[in-house]
């Protein structure tokens, strides 16, 4: 007997919408490595097999493209080793202990300001209010962007990412390659600013980041092949695409997360009152929230030889999709997957991915959560929904929530 599982689209943009949970319950129990005939790739969604195809990075490589059905790379995150490593060595200077500090006191300063605006009013859309301009805060801080800019970078940010998944409606394409164009121009022109005038960001970092040789002007040298004594460098189109990926995956991921944390504690008081309780469950509860709405939905790895997953046969030049959502439901791995826990422990989710390409902005995504947590639990500790729950818009990359209007007591 055939259900409506069995022809499940996982290329579909609003397969991983309502209802997905479902969905992917089905998978893991009936068919964990199952081959989507229409788009010829393997949906990977039990948590044991997303784990091993992502350490096994020399059978399941990231070279191949980790976005599947899309023309552009993403910078670090489609590379194999040893480029990979070697870029994320010289990027990892950037999240200097220090650096990331200052990062959090004047991120902490913004957030302050801006719950103290708000929290006046007694209600706001979380989306609009505080979801959108706190990561974009950051991203920004990090990059060294003025504040006067930095609407234009939610506007980029947000074209980009919506035509992840819709790749068959050609005004959203076109207004996403006219974003990146925009995107591009300007991050050039800083990446020039910061060469003749270093700062302490990112950017600058990485300008004059150099492991015995200096950064080169394009890519066109093949660092995989270079002995391993040899310069390691960062060349100018690496750190572009190096960019427009932070900006992306710094801000819509963390932007989903505060959202869907929030829209759970909202949904869950008994959760929300343990930590009125006991501030010290807030870094738990980071933890269940990335675990429990899985911004990141998926990326794809490509299979370099012939191999086996729960006895699939995969063929060499096969992808599969890395279903995150799915592996951080499983009922083998988490008591009461789909409960909303704040107190969780252990908690082995793997929301920040898990092996060589584990999420670089990890410890950055959990401060913001960190912070927006202290702060609304000390502002807006009664808030509720003021019109229902969360609007979100179909994506293949990132949970996408558009619009979340809530109400609480006004403050002075």
């Amino acid at each position: 007997m055939t259900t409506m599982h069995d022809n499940i689209d996982i290329l579909d943009a609003h397969t991983w919408g309502p209802g997905a949970h479902d969905r992917f319950r089905w998978l893991r129990e009936n068919d964990p490595v199952h081959w989507d005939a229409k788009n010829a790739i393997w949906a990977v969604s039990k948590h044991a097999d997303v784990v091993y195809a992502s350490k096994n990075h020399e059978t399941f490589c990231s070279g191949e493209g980790t976005r599947p059905n899309m023309p552009t790379k993403l910078s670090i995150v489609d590379m194999d080793e040893p480029r990979h490593g070697q870029l994320r060595n010289l990027i990892n200077r950037g999240f200097k202990p220090r650096r990331v500090a200052d990062i959090e006191a004047r991120f902490r300063q913004f957030t302050v300001e801006t719950m103290e605006r708000i929290q006046r009013q007694g209600e706001c859309d979380f989306v609009k209010d505080i979801a959108v301009p706190m990561p974009i805060e950051v991203i920004a801080d990090l990059i060294g962007i003025p504040k006067t800019d930095r609407d234009k970078l939610h506007h980029w940010s947000d074209t980009m990412i919506a035509s992840d998944g819709n790749y068959d409606d050609i005004e959203q394409m076109s207004k996403a390659a006219n974003a990146f164009a925009e995107y591009v121009a300007y991050i050039e022109d800083t990446i020039e600013e910061r060469r003749k005038n270093p700062t302490e960001d990112l950017v600058s970092v990485l300008v004059t980041a150099k492991d015995g040789g200096l950064l080169g002007q394009d890519s066109s040298v093949n660092a995989s092949k270079m002995p391993s004594d040899h310069a390691v460098e960062m060349a100018k189109d690496e750190l572009t695409m190096f960019l427009v990926t932070l900006l992306i995956a710094g801000n819509e991921t963390t932007r989903n997360a505060l959202t869907g944390g929030m829209s759970q504690l909202i949904e869950n008081p008994a959760e929300m009152r343990k930590l009125l309780d006991n501030r010290a469950l807030i870094p738990k509860a980071v933890e269940e929230i990335v675990r429990h709405v899985s911004p990141v939905l998926n990326f794809a790895r490509t299979a370099t030889k012939d191999t086996e997953l729960r006895g699939r046969k995969i063929k060499q030049g096969e992808k599969i999709l890395l279903m995150y959502p799915s592996a951080n439901r499983d009922a083998d791995v988490f008591a009461d997957p789909d409960a909303f826990k704040v107190d969780r422990d252990p908690n082995p989710h793997v929301a920040f991915g898990i092996g060589n390409h584990f999420c670089l902005g990890a410890n950055l995504a959990r401060m913001e959560i960190r912070v927006m947590l202290e702060e609304i639990l000390n502002r807006m500790p009664d808030m509720e929904y003021a019109d229902g729950p969360p609007k979100t818009h179909p994506s293949l990359l990132v949970r996408s929530f558009t619009h979340m209007p809530v109400k609480f007591t006004p403050t002075a």
